[in-house]
């Protein structure tokens, strides 16, 4: 039974940074592309997805998502300074969310861009340190940090 929840953890944070860059990634294509589609198309507005209670449906689905799994690796090898980078970038996200109305087109691309950044380069550092771990695949603990 022990090797089998060793592997299963093991497999869950092989995947969800994976899962979480990826959200990440989808939210910035929608930042970058939004804007452009409306300017290149403005037959699509109405059918675009685009009042502020869809944003924070996504927003939040985004952060619950990376703050789920970026725990996995961040409780094997605890670098804090990914903690600050998801932490910002969540809080950006979120910002953006709520305030997109009073930000206006130009600040929210600065504020969502960064942020949707850190989420992905925080995710990718995080697997990135658990892949360096030795004992990442087949164990709970860190062999590198000692946790």
């Amino acid at each position: 039974m022990g090797s089998s929840v060793t592997s299963s953890r093991a497999y869950l944070r092989h995947h969800a940074d994976v899962a979480g860059a990826t959200a990440s990634g989808v939210c910035l294509i929608h930042c970058l592309l939004t804007p452009l589609m409306v300017s290149l198309f403005p037959g699509l507005i109405p059918y675009l997805p685009g009042d502020a209670g869809f944003h924070r449906a996504l927003a939040v689905g985004i952060v619950l998502l990376g703050a789920l799994a970026f725990i996995p690796g961040y409780q094997l090898h605890r670098r804090r300074s990914l903690l600050v980078m998801i932490g910002f970038g969540m809080t950006l996200v979120l910002i953006v969310a709520w305030q997109n109305e009073r930000l206006g087109v130009a600040r929210e691309l600065l504020l969502s861009i960064p942020g949707s950044l850190m989420l992905i380069g925080a995710h990718l550092l995080n697997r990135t340190f658990c892949r360096q771990c030795k004992q990442c695949e087949h164990s709970v603990a860190c062999e590198t940090t000692k946790l």
